[in-house]
C-alpha cells in the first residue's frame, strides 16, 4: 500500500510546511525574508545588490554632508568697545 501525505515526503524535499514569522513587528529582515521566501535566487541576488548599492550611496551623500558642516566658519568672537 503506498503512503500518501506527509509520510510519503521526505525530510527537507518539498515546500516548507509553514513561512517563518518574525515576532518583532515591521522588522526589516524578517520582511525581506517573507517576500523572498519563494523568489528565484537570481532575484534575491539583484535585490542584495541593489540594497548595496543603495546603501553605498546613501554613505556617500551622508559624508559628503558631514564635510559640509565642518567647512562652515567657526564663530567668533567680536569684542564692542
Amino acid at each position: 500500500m503506498a503512503e500518501t501525505g506527509k509520510r510519503s515526503r521526505k525530510r527537507g524535499t518539498g515546500p516548507p510546511d509553514r513561512q517563518p514569522v518574525c515576532p518583532v513587528s515591521f522588522c526589516p529582515v524578517g520582511m525581506f525574508l517573507t517576500v523572498t521566501g519563494n523568489a528565484r535566487p537570481e532575484a534575491v541576488e539583484h535585490l542584495m545588490a541593489a540594497g548595496r548599492e543603495f546603501l553605498l550611496a546613501l554613505t556617500a551623500v551622508l559624508n559628503t554632508r558631514l564635510e559640509d558642516l565642518d567647512r562652515r566658519p567657526s564663530i567668533e568672537k567680536i569684542e564692542l568697545e
